[in-house]
């Protein structure tokens, strides 16, 4: 009978679910779209049982004519989203998902009580929404004491599948990283109780950390039965979603770096020691004795989500968009997109900025302002790798892309020229996925470890040095057009630079007058 890997991803829209070969073949696949709630402005919820059963499904669809039995299971999941439990280990209440922002405020007293420079010493991450869950277990005391009473654990979303699965709740390194009562730096020392004592946190209230490619425990009969599988898969501790994907594409180099395109937009830098920069969101690597340095934008599909439901709901997709961006010229005739439509985290982490589209006339249509949009998100990214750059001295010639936006020719265009580099789409969907289901795969001893030279990662690093056992699955490649194309993109990425800086005030003072929702920081996972 076939060994078949479980690979589930689950998001804030939706959760996929493959099935793979050992080799790495896609042999099913599902995906079931989830209801995002937004109970009060600035709050993202979503009913962690719900997720379950919709996992469960898409399992079910995923398996449907796969012959074979599983035997490892992977989860990723957009991180943080927190579930509470009690003593009979259900959810209390909805889950408190990444989008979330509704511990701003709580974030910013324990900074002033505490110092938020000693506590990036400390965890190797700045205090903030996206790398302190801890925040939403303070808010939940302070705000909702009743539930907080009967609070017995708590996890997060991954954890929580995890839960179903195999009866044990977890937090794998790549998760715990974003808590801000973890040291990033030394993770086998596991939760740090000076931390969570500032927290006021009791550490029996967590959930047990582990490495990613730990088994957490074996498929029990309740959930085989909801997912239509066999019994007895053992399934991994797991991961957060772009640290899965760093894993499938085998990045281990100090200095690699790849994009996710996804609702937020991440450049992930790779590094051989735990050198961090507050301008990026810092955890644990799959890959033992590495980490990850995220520079993570917080709407960069958004960005297009916003334009087709907000502005013009009258263009039906992503095609659309690029058909009327491709009418318009580079530069966009003169415009520049900022797209902090949500605040922003990297490089500027500040709740507070606000998008716009500068440069506006008369002879302008939706066209450019479209295209604007595409090469405002651009800059952006580039603005993280020159962070990078000057942190720590990469300078990469090619950059890897994954998730839905990595398959857009037009922006994978406008990102070649706009970052100066070989911009490599690569040709698998779901990465996440793959990365989730090797985990497994180690977990389950399919393969004898990350190592293994039987895993497959989805890029070889060229055409030129593909091995047969790692098949070169890059699907399109984009070079930089010509130089006086760069130049134009130059020119409008110095005045990008400059707008930020020169209406942060004008920005703050809009939020603060209701004028715009400035809370929602905490997008990537």
């Amino acid at each position: 009978m076939a060994e078949l890997l479980l690979g589930i991803d689950s998001g804030s829209s939706s959760v996929k679910v493959c099935v793979y070969a050992r080799s790495g073949g896609l042999l099913g696949r599902s995906s079931r779209r989830m209801r995002l709630a937004h109970p009060r402005p600035s709050w993202a919820e979503m009913d962690a049982d719900a997720i379950w059963s919709e996992t469960a499904a898409a399992v079910r669809e995923a398996m449907n004519g796969v012959r074979g039995k599983v035997a490892g299971i992977g989860v990723s999941t957009a991180c943080p989203t927190t579930v509470f439990l009690d003593g009979n280990l259900k959810p209390l209440r909805p889950a408190i998902v990444y989008l979330d922002g509704r511990s701003n405020r709580t974030v910013e007293r324990f900074g002033e009580r505490h110092g938020a420079a000693g506590h990036f010493a400390r965890t190797g991450n700045r205090l903030s929404c996206s790398t302190s869950w801890l925040a939403n277990l303070a808010w939940l005391r302070e705000n909702e004491p009743d539930t907080w009473k009967r609070v017995r654990r708590v996890s997060l979303l991954g954890g929580y599948l995890t839960l179903r699965m195999a009866g044990r709740p977890v937090v794998d390194w790549t998760q715990a990283s974003y808590s801000g009562g973890f040291r990033v730096g030394d993770p086998g020392a596991g939760w740090d109780e000076a931390l969570l004592a500032k927290w006021e946190i009791d550490k029996t209230l967590l959930a047990e950390t582990g490495w990613s490619c730990l088994p957490a425990g074996v498929l029990n009969a309740d959930a085989a039965r909801d997912m239509g599988i066999e019994p007895g898969a053992i399934v991994a501790f797991g991961s957060a979603d772009t640290a899965a994907s760093a894993f499938a594409l085998g990045m281990r180099n100090s200095g690699e770096i790849f994009e996710s395109a996804g609702t937020s937009g991440v450049i992930t830098f790779c590094l051989d020691r735990p050198l961090f920069d507050d301008a990026f969101m810092n955890r644990c690597h799959v890959f033992p004795g590495r980490w990850l340095a995220h520079g993570a934008m917080s709407t960069l599909g958004g960005a297009f989500n916003w334009l087709r439901q907000r502005v013009w709901p009258d263009l039906g997709g992503m095609e659309e968009l690029e058909d009327l961006a491709g009418k318009s010229p580079p530069g966009a005739n003169g415009l520049v997109f900022l797209p902090y439509l949500a605040g922003e985290r990297s490089p500027i982490w500040d709740p507070g900025a606000s998008g716009l589209w500068l440069g506006l006339r008369m002879d302008h249509d939706r066209g450019d302002l479209i295209r604007a949009v595409f090469e405002g998100t651009a800059f952006g990214l580039k603005q993280i790798i020159e962070r990078g750059k000057r942190f720590w001295g990469c300078s990469p010639d090619r950059l890897p892309g994954v998730g839905g936006g990595a398959r857009s020719r037009l922006w994978s265009e406008i990102k070649s020229d706009i970052l100066g580099v070989e911009y490599l789409c690569a040709d698998e969907p779901d990465a996440a996925a793959w990365g989730a289901a090797a985990i497994g795969g180690v977990a389950a001893g399919a393969f004898s470890g990350v190592e293994d030279s039987d895993l497959r990662f989805i890029a070889a690093k060229s055409a030129q040095n593909t091995e047969p056992s790692r098949p070169n699955r890059l699907s399109a490649r984009f070079n930089p057009h010509s130089r006086e194309r760069r130049e134009k993109y130059a020119n409008a990425f110095s005045v990008y630079e400059t707008l930020y800086p020169a209406l942060k005030t004008a920005m703050h003072d809009l939020a603060k007058n209701g004028l715009a929702t400035a809370s929602r920081l905490s997008l990537p996972r």
